[in-house]
Order: C-alpha cells, then structure tokens, then sequence
C-alpha cells in the first residue's frame, strides 16, 4: 500500500508538472511583446482635464483596467479638472520623458491651441500618441420648426437671418466651432445661444426658445426616440451604424461638411519614438475587443482606423488648422 501510494504521489506530481508547464506555456503564447526597455516597470498615469464621470473618463478608466491586466502593472486615472485643463496639460509636459504620465484629451487640447490659452505651443510640450475614439454629432432641431431636411433649414436661415438661435455646451466648444463652420460653408447666419453645460440645453431645445443643436449621437438618441427634436443630419462624412436612416448634413445640403470630437492620448515631448510607437499599438489592440468596440459603441463612438502617431500628429495638426480658420473668418472668441 505504502509502494502505490507513493507511485501515486509521484505521478500526481508528473500531472502536474506538465500542467503547469502547459499553463507556463499558454501564459507566454498569451503576454504581449515586451515594450521597449521593458515598460512599464512602474504604475502609469492618464491625467484628465475634466471632472471625473465624463465620456472620456470612463473610456480611460476602462482602458486602464484592460492595460493593467495586459501589463501586470497598474494603470491609474487622475481627473484634474482645473484652469480648463491647463494643469493637467502642463503636469504631463513637465513629466519626464518616459511614458508613465499621459494626457487624455478631446477637442479640448485642439480649442487650447486655437483659443491660445497658454504661453507655450502645446504641440512642442505634447506628443500625439493614439487617438482613441471619431465621435460625430447630430443636428437636431426643435420639432415644432417647419424644416425635415438640412436644406430646408438652411433656406429657413437664409430667409430670416440671425433670426434663428443655436445652442451649445458653452462657448469655444466643439460645437460652437462646429456650428459657425456651417454658418461659413451655407453662407447663412445664426444665432449662438451658449449654456453651461450640455444637459442645461435641452429644456430650451425642446421647449422651442432654442431651434437647433448639435448634440452627441448617444445625448440625441432619447430625445429623438420620443419626438422632442427631429434629426436632420449626422456630422460624419458616412452614415451612422446606430441611425443609418439619417442622412450626413454633407449629402443632405452642405457638401463636405463634417464635424467629429476624439479622444486622443499625449505624452510629454522627448519620449522615446520606438516606445510612443509601443504604446499606440497596445493601445489599439485592446480597443479593437469586442468588449471595448461595444463600450465605445454605447457613448456613441468608434474606434479610428489603425494608425501610427505621426498620422495622428497630422490629424490633430489638421483639425487645429481648419479651427483656426474659423475662428478668424467668423471672429468668434472664447467668450463669445
């Protein structure tokens, strides 16, 4: 009994030998390349400008739970939402060039530069290093307004110019920019209404004292659901998945144009190439997941096409440029 015993002993412990040989194995096939110099060997950090419970937020948040199983180190979120973000933008450019400190940002870093909020060029402090998200809007307007279409909305401005008020989160936003770009492109002018804040506006809207808006997709959905707003257009240069019965405001009447928000990734300038290059790639692989394509799908958004950060520099260069022009054609200020 004593002999089997240990034969059998010793054959439970063969087993499990080459299980865990086996689970070795499949832990390697599974764990992503190393980075460059090993990142990370510490915690990461994504600061945020704005106030925790935002889209941008949350999607960080999810990403750095997704990073710190990936990785085997933590990655934390930090909200800083002083100064319009300066601080953070400013806390992330004075880091130390080895990718632990990231700035998570929207259209808030683009407006920075446009509107010239601080004393540096926020593009020689930051380096661009994966835009995360393409997130268009929708052009609603209040349904007691006699126009179904964009073009019939337009030769309603055309006729009663200034007459008709456009809201917005607030000025110097996004979609301020957004809507004075189409003021310039249809050759009509309406009226800014700004508001503090996104949910602030709805009342108005809906309450006919404001006649249109562009609204976030995942903002618009109930409200045209129940017919408080009609949709007119979506901004994307495509039809939408989630409304594929909503034409573009492009095709519906003013031709190439567009309007979409992202939320981007920087680190301070000076970070190793090859480890910007890493970090966009990791990044890009766990929001192409199903689990996180969908999350990003409830806010309303898509992940981008794959891209590497020099094209992601291009594009936040090429959506500073075509805001500046705006902001010099229409004369708009921060303020205003």
């Amino acid at each position: 009994m004593v002999v089997r015993t240990v034969r059998f002993t010793a054959c439970l412990r063969a087993v499990a030998a080459v299980l865990m040989a086996g689970a070795s194995f499949v832990a390697q096939a599974q764990k992503p390349p190393a980075l460059p110099g090993n990142f990370p060997t510490k915690p990461t950090r994504i600061l945020i400008g704005l106030a925790a419970g935002g889209g941008i937020d949350i999607l960080c948040r999810a990403l750095s739970v997704k990073l710190g199983e990936r990785w085997g180190q933590s990655v934390v979120v930090e909200n800083r939402p002083t100064a319009g973000g300066i601080v953070a933008i400013e806390a992330v450019a004075q880091s130390a060039p080895d990718g632990y400190n990231w700035l998570a940002s929207g259209g808030q870093l683009d407006l920075t530069v446009v509107f010239k909020r601080t004393s540096f060029d926020v593009l020689k402090v930051l380096e661009p290093m994966v835009q995360m998200t393409v997130q268009p809007y929708v052009l609603v307007v209040n349904s007691a307004l006699p126009v179904k279409s964009v073009k019939e909305l337009i030769a309603l401005a055309r006729a009663k110019p200034g007459e008709l008020n456009y809201a917005t989160a607030g000025p110097g936003s996004t979609a301020h920019l957004g809507h004075e770009l189409m003021n310039i492109q249809a050759g009509v002018k309406m009226t800014h209404i700004p508001y503090k804040g996104g949910g602030a506006m709805i009342p108005d809207l809906v309450g006919g004292r404001i006649q249109l808006a562009f609204m976030p997709t995942l903002s618009a959905v109930n409200l045209i659901n129940n017919g408080s707003v009609r949709p007119l257009g979506v901004t994307s240069l495509q039809r939408l998945d989630s409304m594929p019965d909503i034409p573009t405001v492009s095709e519906a009447g003013v031709t190439d144009y567009e309007l979409t928000n992202n939320y981007g990734l920087y680190v301070t300038a000076k970070t190793p190439p090859a480890l910007i290059a890493a970090i966009n790639r990791e990044v890009t692989q766990v929001l192409a997941a199903p689990d996180m394509k969908a999350r990003l799908a409830a806010d309303g958004s898509t992940a981008p096409p794959v891209h590497t950060p020099a094209q992601y520099r291009a594009r936040v260069e090429a959506s500073i440029a075509r805001w500046s022009a705006v902001v010099k054609t229409s004369g708009i200020t921060p303020d205003s």
